[in-house]
C-alpha cells in the first residue's frame, strides 16, 4: 500500500504544481554564460545578449512561470548542472555524449555558424580541407568549448595541433591579432562583432586577420539538469512550457527579429549593443 501511494503521489505532483502555478508564478533560475557575446555575457551584473533576449521573450509567454536568469563562467555552470544543485544552463550545443548530466535538451533557440579565421600570413599557404590543412598550427578556444568536430580534437589530442584556451572571444582575438596564436574558431557573428569593437578601440586593422575557413553550424539549447532528484518537482511541465513559447516564437518571427537588432546595431558600429 506505502508503494501504491508513493506511486500516485509521484504522478500528481507535476499536476498538482501546474495547479499551483496558475496562483502564483514560480520562478525558475536559468545560469547563462557569462563570456559569449553576443549570444550570452554579462554587463553590469545582468545577464545580455541574443539568447537572454531570446529567454526572457520566452518568459513573457509561459503560464505559470518565471525565468531569472543569473550569469555565471561557463565551466561553473556546467559543474552546477553535473551536480544536481541547478537545473537549467544556457546555451549549451547538443552534446549528450560529452555531458551525460545534461538532459533533456529544449527545443533549439538559434543556429550559429562556426567559422575560422587565421592571421593573414598563415593563409599565403592554400588551406581547403578542414583540419588536415591546419597540422602544426596553433589555435584558441574558449574554455569549456569544444567546436570543430571529432577530426579537429583528435588531432589536438595527437599533439598535430597546438591549443590554447582563453575564457572569451575578445582575449582569443587579441592574442591571435598579437600573433600568439595562429587561428580561432568559434561563431561568425561574435567573431564579427568583436572585432568590429576592437577596430574602434584601435586594437586591430583590417587585413591583419582572415576568415579561413567554414567548420560547422551548431544550434543553442537550454539544458537541463537530470542529477537533481527531484529538487525541482516543476521540470517537465517548465520544459513543455518553454518549448511551447519557443517553438511559437520561431513561427512568428520573434527571434528573427531578436537577432537583426544585434545585426543592424553591428553594422551601424554603435558604441554598445543595447539588447
Amino acid at each position: 500500500m506505502t508503494a501504491m501511494r508513493q506511486s500516485i503521489a509521484r504522478r500528481l505532483l507535476p499536476m498538482l504544481w501546474s495547479f499551483s502555478c496558475a496562483a502564483a508564478p514560480q520562478t525558475v533560475t536559468i545560469l547563462t554564460d557569462n563570456g559569449y557575446p553576443p549570444y550570452s555575457y554579462e554587463a553590469a551584473g545582468q545577464a545580455r545578449g541574443i539568447y537572454n533576449d531570446i529567454l526572457r521573450a520566452a518568459s513573457s509567454r509561459l503560464r505559470g512561470y518565471r525565468i531569472e536568469l543569473h550569469p555565471v563562467p561557463w565551466k561553473r555552470g556546467l559543474a552546477e548542472l553535473e551536480a544536481g544543485r541547478a537545473l537549467a544552463l544556457s546555451p549549451p550545443y547538443y552534446r549528450p555524449g560529452e555531458r551525460p548530466f545534461m538532459r533533456p535538451y529544449s527545443l533549439p533557440m538559434l543556429r550559429e555558424k562556426v567559422v575560422v579565421y587565421c592571421r593573414v600570413p598563415v593563409m599565403t599557404q592554400p588551406r581547403p580541407a578542414w583540419p588536415n590543412d591546419y597540422l602544426g598550427l596553433r589555435f584558441g578556444n574558449n574554455a569549456g568549448f569544444r567546436p570543430g568536430g571529432n577530426a579537429f580534437w583528435a588531432l589536438v589530442d595527437l599533439g598535430r595541433i597546438e591549443l590554447e584556451e582563453a575564457p572569451d572571444v575578445r582575449t582569443n582575438l587579441l592574442k591571435l591579432i598579437r600573433g600568439h596564436l595562429d587561428c580561432y574558431q568559434n561563431d561568425k557573428l561574435a567573431i564579427d562583432m568583436e572585432l568590429a569593437k576592437l577596430q574602434r578601440q584601435g586594437l586591430y586593422r583590417d587585413g591583419q586577420l582572415t576568415e579561413a575557413a567554414t567548420v560547422s553550424e551548431e544550434q543553442g539549447y537550454v539544458g537541463f539538469t537530470d542529477r537533481d532528484d527531484g529538487r525541482f518537482p516543476y521540470k517537465q511541465d517548465f520544459i513543455r512550457e518553454l518549448n511551447q513559447a519557443l517553438a511559437g516564437m520561431k513561427r512568428d518571427g520573434t527571434v528573427d527579429r531578436i537577432v537583426g537588432r544585434v545585426l543592424d546595431a553591428a553594422r551601424g558600429q554603435s558604441a554598445s549593443a543595447s539588447f
